[in-house]
């Protein structure tokens, strides 16, 4: 075996009176470093946009929302809460009401959804509080004579305001009075600004407290939901399955997964699909290393015959081209890998890119490195240039000893 694997590295440089084959040896390895590389930062980039947009859409929503499925309130709310808050795994349930109104300022005035919540129970289920740039979420159940809000960062820039600014909310249900419908309108200041990295959710959502909510909106002690927080997010499709069967109709339990399917399933095949376009390029690469190891067998005629004639068999023969094939797909995968792993690294650490945050819901690229990437591609490549070498190598065992030698 030692003996194949030497002929094989000593038959990748050619004699200085023919550079041909040192030089289609380099541009194979070029081609699988290239393919290696390349796969491995799309890949990765893929993972990043999906596992970014993951944590983005998690750190807004909790993992399980529970609500009525024809949408009134929920008056025994204390009741069912307690209910979900015995399901196993389960971290924290928090009661939200939910609604839209315009807020108004004296710069703008923006229609938005607002979500009133009990600060402290929110913070259990989700991690919006991680998203504040300014203020603080636990300020919204702080006792004032002024009610708080925390507004996303567009809507505060598109309102013109700051924390400690006032804001009007509007609700389009006012009172019926002899002037027609009255809308009602209350003054709330601005507690703090937050940034979920999701251009929607900045420029669309605000919070409030839960008992400012039942005020405004002329509500008794109901809620429109639950928001639920899991030890384990991959849980949540089993969670809310087994919340929907203790509270059955009309409760509805939705876990994060099928409330954005869509989305993911989209992103889960755009990135096979980029799998296996990108594979081609290695497939691509792996055609010369078959004119390689073909050029080389008819290169080294002279030198197969006499080993065939010293008593090499027709399998050490082949095995030398195997090897020869092997080593180009190792070398060029690990140099792949190497490459690969240092572009992840610099566009993981360094804004190299931006990226326009009001479509991609992120403002650079995303770079989530997993071992079993490189694992797949790594034995993707190796397995690809082994076969590219396997019919060449099989030929150059057939070859005559005898006829070889003399027609040289």
């Amino acid at each position: 075996m030692n003996f194949e694997r030497f002929i094989a590295k000593r038959y990748l440089k050619s004699r200085k009176s023919n550079r041909i084959l040192s030089f289609i040896s380099g541009v194979s390895v070029l081609g699988i470093v290239l393919g290696v590389a390349t796969l491995i930062v799309v890949i990765s980039v893929m993972n990043g946009f999906s596992d970014n947009l993951k944590n983005r859409i998690l750190g807004a929503n909790a993992h399980i929302v529970i609500n009525r499925v024809d949408v009134s309130p929920i008056e025994n709310w204390r009741d069912v809460q307690k209910e979900i808050a015995s399901v196993k795994n389960v971290t924290g349930v928090s009661p939200f009401i939910i609604s839209q109104v315009l807020l108004t300022s004296p710069n703008n005035v923006s229609g938005v959804v607002i979500r009133g919540v009990n600060a402290q129970d929110e913070m259990k289920v989700t991690t919006i509080s991680k998203f504040m740039k300014e203020g603080s979420f636990a300020d919204l159940s702080k006792k004032s004579d002024v009610p708080q809000i925390a507004l996303g960062k567009e809507l505060a820039a598109n309102l013109g305001v700051l924390s400690g600014d006032m804001v009007t909310m509007v609700s389009p249900l006012g009172k019926k009075g002899p002037f027609g419908i009255t809308p009602k309108m209350k003054y709330f200041q601005v507690c703090g600004v937050f940034d979920t990295g999701m251009y929607e959710y900045n420029n669309t959502l605000a919070y409030i407290d839960i008992k400012a909510a039942q005020e405004f909106f002329g509500l008794s002690d109901v809620v429109s939901g639950f928001s639920v927080g899991t030890s384990n997010f991959d849980l949540a499709v089993d969670i809310s399955k087994e919340i929907q069967h203790k509270l059955d109709f009309p409760f509805w339990a939705r876990d994060w997964i099928s409330m954005n399917q869509n989305l993911f399933s989209a992103l889960k095949l755009e990135k096979y699909a980029m799998f296996i376009i990108l594979t081609l390029i290695i497939i691509v690469a792996s055609f010369n290393v078959i004119s390689m190891i073909t050029v080389t067998v008819k290169d080294k005629k002279r030198d197969i015959a006499i080993l065939r004639a010293m008593g090499a068999s027709e399998s050490s023969i082949s095995g030398i081209f195997k090897r020869q094939g092997m080593i180009i797909g190792i070398t060029g995968t690990l140099i792949g890998n190497i490459l690969g792993l240092a572009i992840c690294l610099i566009l993981a650490n360094f804004k190299i890119i931006s990226l326009p945050a009001d479509v991609y819901f992120m403002d650079r690229i995303p770079v989530k490195i997993e071992v079993m990437t490189f694992v797949v591609i790594t034995v993707c490549s190796l397995v690809i240039t082994y076969l590219a070498g396997l019919y060449p190598s099989r030929q150059s065992a057939k070859l005559d000893p005898v006829e070889a030698l003399r027609r040289d």
